[in-house]
């Protein structure tokens, strides 16, 4: 007996399976919401994921498998979590979450037989044999049912109003690709007609006078149908351009406008990719779209026609056709799987490969060649059986239409003969449906297609609408009031996950110009939480951060830059000019003042001494440039907008300390107010005032020689630096 049969045997499997409605992840870190969202709209109830993304606190690095539950619970389903062997899964509720591979989370809809039904919030409904089920099951499963307060509300959000609001502004144009398509339908019909005619009037009819106007009659056909083709493909051209231009402009500028939470909850790089989508959406709305309004007018008429010359071989033809969408079907379904699967395996491999040779002074070092390779073969043999698996099925998918078009030849051809020789039908008319036929297959094959990616771009659609979706910030407008002259921070706190205990809690501080006020503490601290709050890119859960006299959520950004200059540790250089860097394309900023910000960041003389000076060129990344010139660059760059104050963290930490006193000796002449967030010993006890975290506490303040002579948590840190 085979390992996975005897494995299936070890299940008490009852047959039933519990369907759930797909929902697709908007991007990798959702996972568990989508999952949660499932089951929630088996029982019911749908609910949004921008909703459950918010109740499972789901940040950049996901969500837990308890705070699933918590957000179930919320929602009114009883929920547990289990630990369980992948045979004792019967033993819960369906569906159920899983954990999967350890860094996913997916629905069980039931176990039947040797096969495990999977709701994948990556990719859709799957199957797996239980082999493959034992082999990503980690154990955890979190059953699902409703509570006495559950309650039904929501319904299936459709794709198709989101297709139609995009196409709102182009009514015109979309209107006119139509009345083009519908009209080239026209010569397409007339064809095959005209080969009825020709054969079964001039050729047998023997009507030689017919024979000049049929031929010019014919060519203005044709004429008609390449002129009208010509107008279809312009307008089509158009249309796309405006449906691709207007909402990525509308897409970008909105994108702008959200606030940091937006983006602390999904990854740079898919943010980008979003715009990629919109491109797509473009291309279905526009040609797709159009072209299937098309082809589904020239399915109907020329189904109409073949019925009306015979309706025996219309079903033979359309039996056929049926085959054929069902195999493509079949075919789109284990192709999308086993992309999943690709794709998957292709990462693994990469990683399996990157990693050693990032690392190859330890592989060396430590003799790992052979245990590299052997493990780098396993993931490359993987990859080529789910290639070959792949290449199976596009053979099939390549094949099968080769086989039921000469199918069809053979139905029309040998049916039609025989209605031909018994006197039903004419030869003309057996031609004409031939050709008929022949281009009743493209356009149904288009219409299957259709189907196919209207479900791969519903994902592009809710991951552009997650977008339009979202809050913005909010302008309070007032940037012409009075301002005093600090910064006044009144017991905050905050926590990036609602669900879990907050990591800054009753933080306060005063920040006058010209003052120097240092944050310090072990890794994990808080510090530079601290420093994101004041500078505007996390909202304090509780509290109050006054800056310059008005309450930080009623100022507005271009007065809260204005006041407030930011340089954290993560160097950020683009390819261009110095510049470029520094103003940002702001072209009001004068020379005047990008001299002065570089002057009082300690790297004039450098860039002076490069052709073109501060239109000197800087690569992408700033690998041009040393890693302290490049610390330089980013404070110079927060100075040219003259800040009265000044967030630093870590900003110095790659300079030597005669260039730091340098810069702190022109940060004090700007009479610029700073919070310094440091560990070296020379950036902070010169500072007015030292805040000492721990824990996202504040447990000592005070100055360098006041914390030094409680010899508590200050000293100790002192002391590790």
């Amino acid at each position: 007996m085979s390992e996975t049969v005897s494995f299936a045997h070890r299940f008490k499997l009852p047959p039933r399976r519990r369907k759930t409605p797909s929902i697709l992840q908007i991007e990798a870190v959702e996972c568990g919401a989508a999952s949660l969202a499932m089951v929630l709209a088996h029982h019911g109830r749908w609910v949004s994921l921008e909703n459950l993304r918010l109740a499972a606190g789901v940040s950049r690095d996901g969500t837990k498998a308890s705070n699933l539950l918590k957000a179930a619970r919320s929602f009114g389903l009883v929920a547990k979590g289990f630990r369980k062997e992948a045979s004792q899964l019967h033993e819960v509720r369906w569906p159920a979450i899983l954990h999967w591979n350890f860094n996913h989370f997916v629905v069980l809809e039931g176990i039947v037989g040797k096969s495990a039904f999977i709701n994948d919030p990556a990719s859709g409904r799957r199957t797996v044999s239980l082999s493959e089920l034992s082999d990503a099951f980690t154990g955890v499963v979190l059953a699902f049912e409703p509570d006495d307060g559950f309650f039904r509300e929501g319904a299936k959000p459709l794709a198709l109003p989101l297709l139609l609001d995009r196409l709102r502004h182009s009514k015109l144009g979309l209107l006119f690709v139509l009345v083009a398509s519908l009209a080239l339908v026209l010569p397409g019909i007339a064809l095959p007609v005209f080969s009825r005619v020709f054969i079964d009037d001039i050729l047998i009819g023997r009507q030689e006078d017919w024979f000049v106007p049929f031929i010019l009659a014919l060519g203005i056909v044709i004429a008609l149908r390449g002129v009208m083709t010509l107008i279809q493909q312009w307008g089509l051209v158009r249309l796309e351009a405006k449906i691709a231009v207007v909402p990525a402009t509308q897409l970008l500028w909105r994108m702008l406008q959200l606030p940091m939470s937006f983006f602390m909850q999904r990854h740079p790089g898919e943010l980008a990719s979003r715009l990629g989508a919109n491109d797509r959406i473009a291309q279905l709305l526009s040609g797709q779209l159009a072209t299937n309004a098309f082809n589904l007018i020239s399915v109907l008429a020329y189904g109409a026609i073949m019925v009306f010359f015979s309706p025996m071989l219309a079903l033979a033809v359309f039996a056929v056709q049926l085959v054929y969408a069902f195999v493509i079907t079949w075919g789109g379904k284990r192709q999308l799987a086993g992309a999943i699967k690709q794709s998957t395996e292709v990462g693994r491999l990469v990683a399996a490969t990157l990693g050693p040779i990032r690392a190859i002074e330890t592989v060396k070092s430590s003799n790992l060649e052979e245990q590299f390779f052997h493990r780098w073969a396993g993931h490359q043999a993987r990859l080529l059986n789910i290639r070959a698996e792949l290449g199976v099925t596009e053979v099939i998918i390549n094949a099968v239409p080769v086989l039921l078009q000469a199918l069809t030849v053979v139905l029309v051809l040998g049916l039609g003969s025989l209605q031909v020789m018994n006197g039903q039908m004419s030869l003309g008319t057996l031609v004409a449906f031939q050709g008929l036929a022949a281009s009743f297959g493209a356009p149904v094959l288009g219409l299957v297609s259709l189907a196919g990616q209207m479900q791969m771009i519903r994902a592009d659609l809710l991951r552009v609408a997650d977008v339009l979706r979202a809050k913005t910030d909010s302008e309070a407008g007032q940037d012409g009031v009075p301002l005093s002259d600090e910064i006044d921070v009144q017991s905050i706190s905050f926590g990036y996950s609602p669900l879990d205990l907050p990591l800054i809690e009753d933080f306060s501080l005063v920040l006058k110009p010209g003052a120097r006020v240092a944050l310090v503490g072990g890794s994990g601290s808080g510090k530079s939480t601290v420093g994101r709050l004041l500078a505007g890119l996390a909202k304090p859960w509780g509290g109050d951060i006054v800056v310059g006299g008005v309450p930080a959520d009623r100022l507005s950004h271009a007065r809260r830059s204005e006041l407030l200059g930011y340089v954290d540790q993560e160097i950020f250089l683009f390819e261009g000019t110095v510049r470029e860097n520094l103003t940002l394309w702001n072209t009001n900023v004068d020379d005047e003042r990008i001299v002065s910000a570089l002057a009082d960041a300690a790297v004039l003389d450098d860039i002076v001494a490069r052709q073109g000076q501060i239109d000197c060129q800087v690569d992408e990344g700033g690998t041009n440039f040393s890693g302290g010139q490049r610390q330089r660059l980013e404070i110079a760059r927060a100075l040219v907008g003259n800040p009265s104050f000044l967030i630093l963290d870590e900003a110095t930490a790659a300079l030597d300390p005669v260039t730091e006193k340098l810069i702190d000796d022109n940060l004090r002449r700007r009479g610029c107010g700073c919070l310094i967030i440091a560990h070296r010993l020379s950036t902070i006890r010169d500072a007015d005032e030292i805040i000492v975290m721990k824990a996202g506490r504040i447990v000592e303040r005070g100055d360098h020689e006041t914390l030094m002579a409680l010899n508590g948590e200050y000293v100790a840190l002192v002391g590790s630096y």
